[in-house]
């Protein structure tokens, strides 16, 4: 996740017709990719296999409820732990959610 909030916020930077931009894009494509085909082939299986499917549904209303305060922005600078998320996540993300409203940012979320 550290690296590709990294390459994210590498993105905001770059102009967009750079050959940087598009190396960069690229990059962060074989990033997703990995983590994508790491998830569904690994860690996916392993929790179906350890939860049962009401927790999973449980589990998967949290997540959605999570993803509206959650931030919007790569934060690649921000520590990784519970800890964080909790208690300073929200904010980040309202400001997140604030910056996007008023640069436009995101209009049709």
């Amino acid at each position: 996740h550290q690296e590709i909030e990294e390459v994210m916020k590498e993105l905001e930077g770059l102009d967009s017709e750079s050959a940087e931009f598009i190396a960069t894009v690229k990059r962060f494509k074989e990033l997703l990719d990995h983590h994508a085909d790491d998830e569904e082939s690994d860690q996916f299986p392993k929790l179906r296999a350890a939860v049962s499917a009401e927790d999973l549904v449980d589990l998967g209303r949290k997540v959605e409820a999570a993803k509206v305060i959650a931030p919007t922005r790569p934060h690649p600078g921000s520590p990784h732990s519970e800890l964080f998320h909790m208690t300073l996540g929200p904010g980040v993300g309202m400001v997140d959610r604030l910056r996007d409203a008023l640069s436009g940012r995101l209009k049709n979320t």
